[in-house]
């Protein structure tokens, strides 16, 4: 049984969803474990800890960016994180 036409998404969204989840979940993903390292004082658990939850947290950003209706709106909440990730690394040095 084919899908209904109007649950799917066009092309252009299909891939602004896909790049957002690998691209910019990962992105966010490796900025977020950078800031809470730049935030803590005993780093002594941070690796093995982060080698863990990055992985769970790079596969909920994916999940997070199919189950959106618009690519661009997913690409916006990424951009806005890894603003402020970027700002809470360079403010804990």
């Amino acid at each position: 049984m084919p899908a209904n036409k109007k649950h799917l998404s066009n092309s252009g969204q299909r891939i602004l969803k896909i790049t957002a989840g690998i691209i910019g979940g990962y992105i966010v993903t490796v900025l977020f474990h950078n800031a809470i390292g730049g935030l803590l004082q005993e780093k002594e658990g941070l690796i093995i800890t982060s080698a863990y939850s990055s992985f769970i947290l790079w596969a909920a950003l994916i999940v997070l960016a199919f189950l959106s209706k618009n690519g661009w709106k997913i690409w916006g909440i990424y951009i806005l994180l890894i603003v402020l990730f970027v700002s809470l690394i360079f403010i804990s040095k």
